[in-house]
């Protein structure tokens, strides 16, 4: 699986509302086209979850996560 979360220069300053724990939580995710896909989430916040995932939707795109144990 790959990381859909993107990459930025380490230069940029964080500003982040809150900060980010990493997991291993596995779940499924459904696209705006209403197909689900398997995913892994490594890091999540109250505001942010990053997936590792082998499909990626298109920016901007709207999804619906089921994160194992959590709903």
């Amino acid at each position: 699986m790959r990381s859909a979360a993107v990459d930025y220069a380490p230069s940029q300053a964080e500003r982040r509302n809150f900060q980010r724990v990493r997991v291993k939580i596995y779940g499924r995710f459904m696209l705006e086209d209403r197909t689900e896909h398997p995913c892994q989430v490594v890091d999540m916040s109250p505001g942010n979850v990053a997936f590792r995932t082998d499909r990626i939707g298109m920016p901007g795109e709207k999804i619906i996560a089921y994160i194992d144990h959590i709903g």
